[in-house]
């Protein structure tokens, strides 16, 4: 017999993905005390979109993937729509490839994450210039992808933990 407090136990752990996301979200757009960081900052949001997408998919639909991009861009002072349309196109690319996420190591997956984070972060500065009638500069972007790439397995590493405590007994 399933009582109310289970009911909300599995909701709550049926949300673990979406609540990530929009912690790393606001994670990005938090005030650091380092000097710089603010037009460097990395794609967090789309890390836990990468993340969640390989693994929990079920977890992670794609309505979730665009209420987490449109987060993205009102959080980012983006044209309304950029990140919620790339979000969804990725989440779905994504999917298609979970099997081979999957069976692969972390060295594979983070390889095709920074595959991933460069292709999303061309597009963003492609549709953000586009929509602007302005071409952005690039070397923020370039500077975005770098350190996405090497902050990757801190937050995947964190996600793994998540993952196992929180959604093990489901």
């Amino acid at each position: 017999m399933d009582t109310g407090w289970q009911r909300a136990d599995l909701w709550l752990r049926g949300s673990l993905p979406f609540f990530t996301a929009i912690i790393l979200s606001l994670f990005a757009v938090v005030s650091w005390p380092v000097p710089y960081l603010g037009p460097v900052m990395p794609p967090l949001a789309f890390i836990a979109l990468f993340y969640w997408s390989a693994h929990r998919p079920d977890l992670f639909p794609p309505a979730v993937s665009f209420f987490i991009g449109l987060l993205n861009d009102v959080l980012n002072d983006l044209p309304m729509g950029v990140s919620a349309l790339l979000f969804t196109v990725s989440h779905q690319a994504i999917c298609m490839h979970r099997r081979f996420f999957a069976e692969s190591s972390f060295f594979i997956l983070w390889a095709a994450f920074a595959i991933a984070v460069s292709i999303f972060m061309l597009l963003e500065w492609v549709l953000v210039s586009s929509v602007q009638w302005t071409t952005m500069p690039i070397l923020p972007v370039i500077a975005r992808i770098v350190i996405a790439i090497l902050v990757f397995p801190l937050p995947c590493w964190a996600m793994i933990k998540l993952q196992r405590i929180v959604l093990v007994s489901e």
